[in-house]
């Protein structure tokens, strides 16, 4: 091989290495690890199917890692041991639905301390510094709620207020009914707590069934109520005589409204959430700013709408 040959082939042979170099620089600055996001809920519960759906897809979406950790009861201990554990394992955002407020302050300061972005879905936590809350504006949703059933009841009855849990979301929506109430000819006569346990739900509404027998209506704040007070209306072959409200799309509240013994429900927009804590916390690693409230908005579902309204969820999501 002559001279000029074997020059030719070894700065062939350096552009090479240095192409490789370059390359592989290249790849190390645009592979950065994914980013982990992870969704904790209140607590192992059908409603937040679809938010836990909406963090998947965004997730695959933006090429984020995502996980879900759900502490087996609604308690705000297990909540907090969960956040400190993700804490411990220094995932990069945390979006929670509180169970707690004040009870979640010290374990959320930790978590930002750390690094971590920590947004709240579904259940506020106004006191602590959470960056944002992505959901519903619970307080003007039982306002909503309260006005649409008042129509049902003709403007003037009483009414009993069943919830699943005194968690801070809850406990708005129950202060926006309150008020509706206090301004209308409608009278809250009673008021249970069966802590989002479905069967202790029923027997507490028996209970209410058996003491007031002049109630005209029963409302559910939390998803399980719509379904509980139905439930309990058909064994007793009362079923549409009590008007039936509450919250979220469960099943059985949505064939509770196509059977006549569940009369509406307020869907929340629950795989936005999720969706929409994946796109936030994004921002957030970006440094864009954020606002402290993002309300996703309701939709009362009746049986006019009861077959159509998902369609026009989904229509809101593709826009």
């Amino acid at each position: 091989m002559g001279k000029k040959r074997v020059v030719a082939l070894v700065l062939v042979l350096i552009v090479m290495m240095i192409g490789s170099l370059l390359f592989a620089a290249g790849a190390k600055e645009t592979g950065e690890k994914k980013p982990t996001f992870v969704m904790v809920p209140k607590l192992v519960h059908p409603f937040y199917e679809p938010c836990i759906e909406g963090f998947q897809d965004a997730g695959a979406k933006y090429g984020v890692n995502i996980e879900v950790e759900s502490p087996p009861k609604l308690d705000i201990a297990l909540q907090v041991k969960v956040i400190e554990d993700l804490i411990a394992r220094g995932v990069d955002g945390i979006a929670i639905s509180a169970v707690d407020n004040k009870g979640l302050m010290a374990v959320i300061d930790e978590a930002i301390a750390a690094g971590i972005k920590v947004i709240c879905f579904d259940a506020d936590a106004p006191d602590t510094n959470r960056a944002t809350y992505i959901g519903t504006v619970n307080k003007q949703a039982g306002v909503t709620a309260a006005e649409y059933l008042f129509e049902l009841m003709g403007g003037k009855g009483n009414m009993a207020i069943i919830q699943g849990g005194l968690t801070p979301n809850l406990n708005e929506r129950q202060e926006g009914i309150r008020e509706a109430a206090a301004k209308s000819n409608v009278k809250v006569i009673a008021f249970e707590d069966y802590h989002a346990d479905f069967a202790e739900g029923v027997d507490k509404t028996e209970a209410l069934l058996e003491t007031y027998p002049e109630l005209d209506a029963i409302f559910g704040v939390e998803a399980y109520g719509a379904p509980v007070a139905a439930t309990v209306l058909k064994e007793q072959g009362r079923a549409g005589e009590i008007i039936v409200g509450g919250f979220d799309d469960l099943a059985e509240t949505i064939t509770g409204i196509k059977d006549g013994s569940v009369h509406f429900c307020l869907v929340q927009k629950a795989y936005k959430m999720g969706w929409m804590s994946v796109e936030i916390l994004l921002d957030m690693m970006n440094g864009k700013e954020i606002p402290k409230v993002i309300d996703t908005g309701v939709i009362i579902v009746n049986k006019d709408n009861v077959d159509s309204y998902m369609a026009q969820v989904k229509a809101e999501l593709q826009q």
